[in-house]
């Protein structure tokens, strides 16, 4: 699906090639179908070639008010990754051109869509049956062969897990972590080896779509306006989404560390079984970014992409990243966004490099809470249309070790003075810490 779909305008039968942003690949497509593909390989990509392809503008609505999309259908195929975007031939085998919809909800419901889904260019892989799909949504449907969504793809090469159990076996792995010139490293723990590197802005329903980011400048204002006084003192939209994280809001923030240790002690912290009761393990992610995408809270970068989350959904769409430096300045949604940066740095020019803004960036921020301080804390910073680490093509390279036995590993961090009262400074946590030590069995 394609706000702007002229390059489909072929006639049916003729070879033709695009290309499609790699960070648009898979929103909106159930989680279990998406995991399947990522990390995205070439393996992955020639499935794509064996699916037949419906290619849809984004809704739009006649004068009179009456919606339509325009649909085609077809394949893919010779997929290959390339500079952020996904490079393919196509071939359009029907081409159904204005086809009108009189009520949105079973057209949803015929292709699975979700509501924001009609207004977002993405592509999405649905398992549905094309056969049993069209009769419903366009006027003399062709009789399709072999259009159900194959089960399973096939399976890629991946090397054996061997995880570790134990202080001394993590840290072996961690001191022997190459350290490269130009790039710095940083270490997230997950409780539970399968969760996602994404902020929780980022995070999807069970239908694949956005739980939150549609509405993040809606929640963001709400926010500022009930609790205007919590933020009074911070000095910047950085300093202010930190805070929004910090107490539950949603935001394009992802907690990460510059101690392992850390990483390892959240990763044990939270106990998680599975259905037979057998502990799941964790998984301390090791991150490496160049070092020009390591930046401090003062940073310009980060301002042009902190005050995104200002912007309505519709007016972020509408930001072409791949124009010139001086037209994408002159764009009104640009300019809007200067606007917003203006308000902390009124000396800022205009002239967002417009690549800045779909990047992951690691932000040292500024540390206003002893919590940051004693985490050795930072942040992943997720720009518009950022490719995500699980695809294997971002800007920030990803290793993993797995944790198991994570009790006993706490108990051995313990002797390092790495536990609840240090890492989040305060009465209560100390409290429970001294209960522990000197509970009677």
């Amino acid at each position: 699906m394609a706000s702007n779909d002229s390059s489909w305008n072929v006639p049916p039968g003729e070879s033709h090639s695009d290309r499609f942003p790699l960070s648009r690949f898979l929103e909106y497509t159930d989680p279990s179908i998406a995991a399947s593909f990522k990390p995205v390989t070439q393996t992955s990509l020639d499935y794509l070639a064996g699916l037949p392809t419906l290619f849809m503008s984004e809704l739009e609505r006649e004068s009179d008010g009456s919606e339509f999309f325009r649909i085609r259908l077809g394949s893919v195929s010779a997929l290959s990754v390339d500079s952020g975007d996904i490079k393919f031939t196509f071939t359009l085998s029907h081409d159904f051109g204005k086809v009108p919809v009189p009520n949105r909800e079973n057209f949803r419901s015929a292709l699975r869509l979700d509501a924001f889904e009609l207004y977002r260019t993405h592509w999405a892989i649905k398992s549905v049956d094309l056969n049993t799909v069209l009769p419903n949504i366009v006027q003399q449907p062709p009789n399709l062969d072999n259009t159900a969504v194959p089960q399973t793809l096939p399976a890629q090469e991946q090397e054996p897990i061997e995880p570790v159990g134990t202080l001394r076996e993590f840290m072996t792995r961690v001191l022997a972590l190459e350290e490269r010139s130009g790039e710095e490293i940083f270490y997230r723990g997950h409780s539970d080896f399968n969760y996602q590197l994404v902020p929780s802005l980022f995070r999807r329903n069970p239908a694949g779509g956005y739980k939150y980011l549609p509405k993040e400048e809606v929640m963001v204002r709400e926010l500022l306006s009930v609790q205007d006084a919590q933020f009074s003192n911070d000095r910047s939209m950085l300093d202010r989404l930190v805070r929004m994280q910090h107490f539950g809001l949603p935001t394009r923030l992802l907690d990460v560390s510059s101690n392992p240790l850390v990483a390892l002690y959240f990763c044990c912290s939270t106990s998680k079984r599975d259905s037979n009761g057998n502990e799941i393990e964790g998984e301390v992610v090791i991150l490496r970014s160049p070092s020009q995408d390591v930046l401090h809270f003062d940073s310009d970068r980060v301002s042009c992409i902190t005050n995104l989350c200002l912007m309505k959904e519709e007016e972020k769409n509408a930001m072409d990243l791949n124009l010139e430096n001086t037209v994408f300045n002159k764009e009104p949604a640009v300019q809007k966004l200067l606007h917003f940066i203006r308000r902390e740095k009124p000396y800022f020019e205009g002239r967002i490099q417009p690549d800045d803004l779909r990047k992951i960036v690691f932000v040292r921020a500024r540390n206003t809470h002893e919590r940051m301080v004693s985490q050795s804390g930072a942040f992943l910073l997720f720009g518009k249309d950022a490719i995500l680490p699980e695809t294997g093509h971002s800007n920030i390279k990803v290793s993993r070790i797995r944790i198991k036995n994570k009790s006993a590993i706490l108990t051995q961090l313990a002797k390092l003075n790495i536990m609840a009262s240090t890492i989040y400074p305060g009465i209560e946590k100390a409290a429970n810490d001294i209960a522990k030590k000197y509970e009677l069995a």
